[in-house]
């Protein structure tokens, strides 16, 4: 084997093509992705033993968002510890947490230049659109059906995390971009992305929409003309939507209609996660163990679904699985992950930390009703993303990066 494989250059090299496969197929193809993430970490790893001097800087600079994100593990790992099932809990935290967050290590700790690091970006966008096409070219022979539900390559609730976290993404650069042929492919991403959030016919992220778009409008131009215009024009067109599509009328009124039994089922889940909760509040009835749990002891006699292995909710499921101390330890991060990335775009007008800070709200509103926090791809995305996100701001030579790791003060 030639002697150029062992060079720590070539080796980087390597890498970044591995990561440009993981940004490319992680939106729509979680074989092919994780492939390409095994790889990369292969790569990762040689490189760290071939060349480590530089990674206790690297560490350095990005720790103080570590802090949240380990305190976060220190509390799931607790409650896998003490669930009575250690062995199946462990399985599920090195999956669910240590491979999904893998994904932004060799980001973090090997530095790229930016033209890289947009790069990686561009493939991550474009892995986005043909995630979101696919979910369109599944629904044109349906159009005449009374509703629509479409996942393209993934389950539709993950389809549906995909699409409130990027759709925003979208807008941003709609925003932001000046060249006209830019404009022109980015609006192309807009429509798509609209029409697959349409066809996937997920009411949690037509929701997170509703109060996402407009938050991102005014948080871009501020409360000027540009915005309320912006702000009206998004009223419009949603409304025009409402009553002109009757499919997409009768899916919107369903939310908070308590007739339909996905409703019914959230609320009695819910109130079984609670009684988890008040049964063991500390560590919960132990990471991993939910679905036993609600399907043996906690299940509400009027519910119809008896083998949920989750509790549609991000923050009921915290709740119920690993008590209070991993809802405490969840709901820091969320808020930690928030002030960076807002802190980052008031203080510097990053617009890395903003588009950011779409795909965190996205996730997380629409977790307010699905289970998506651990879900492989919205997952990997989101540790993704922030990599990039850091790794820009790293190339930027970023205020909010200083050699202390001060990233909060």
């Amino acid at each position: 084997m030639s002697g150029n494989f062992f060079q720590v250059d070539k080796i980087e090299q390597r890498l970044f093509y591995y990561l440009c496969g993981v940004a490319f197929f992680l939106p729509f193809s979680k074989a092919a992705s994780n492939i390409f993430l095994g790889f990369s970490l292969l790569a990762f790893f040689h490189r760290m033993f071939r060349k480590h001097d530089d990674a206790a800087k690297n560490f350095r600079e990005c720790k103080k968002i570590f802090e949240p994100i380990g305190a976060l593990l220190a509390a799931v790992l607790i409650s896998a510890l003490f669930s009575g099932e250690i062995a199946e809990g462990l399985i599920n935290f090195t999956n669910k947490y240590i491979f999904h967050m893998s994904a932004m290590l060799p980001i973090i700790f090997v530095r790229f230049d930016r033209e890289k690091i947009f790069r990686l970006f561009k493939f991550l966008i474009a892995g986005v659109f043909i995630s979101n096409l696919v979910v369109v070219i599944q629904a044109l022979p349906h159009l005449d059906a009374r509703r629509w539900r479409f996942g393209g390559t993934l389950s539709v609730m993950s389809q549906g995390s995909l699409l409130i976290m990027f759709l925003p993404v979208f807008l941003i650069l709609l925003m932001y971009l000046k060249r006209r042929s830019l404009k022109i492919l980015v609006l192309l991403g807009f429509v798509n992305c609209l029409l697959a959030m349409i066809f996937n016919g997920t009411r949690g992220a037509w929701v997170a929409a509703l109060v996402l778009v407009p938050a991102i409008i005014f948080l871009y131009f501020g409360f000027t003309k540009k915005s309320v215009a912006g702000f009206l024009i998004f009223v419009f067109a949603t409304g025009l939507i409402f009553f002109t599509v009757p499919a997409f009328k009768r899916r919107a009124w369903s939310i908070r209609s308590m007739k339909m039994r996905s409703n019914v089922e959230r609320f009695l889940m819910w109130e079984s996660a609670f009684n988890m909760f008040k049964d063991h509040p500390l560590t919960g009835v132990g990471y991993g163990q939910y679905g036993k749990a609600y399907q043996t002891k906690y299940i509400l006699p009027k519910a119809r679904e008896k083998n949920l292995v989750h509790a549609h909710s991000n923050v009921m499921q915290m709740l119920g699985e690993c008590g209070i101390l991993g809802l405490s330890a969840f709901l820091f991060l969320w808020l930690y992950l928030s002030i960076f990335a807002l802190r980052g775009w008031r203080r510097e007008k990053n617009i890395a930390c903003l588009m950011f800070l779409c795909m965190l709200w996205g996730m997380m509103l629409h977790g307010l009703t699905e289970f998506n926090f651990e879900a492989s791809v919205p997952s990997k995305i989101l540790w993704f993303s922030l990599a990039l996100c850091l790794a820009y701001m790293r190339s930027e030579n970023s205020k909010l990066l200083p050699e202390n790791g001060g990233i909060i003060s």
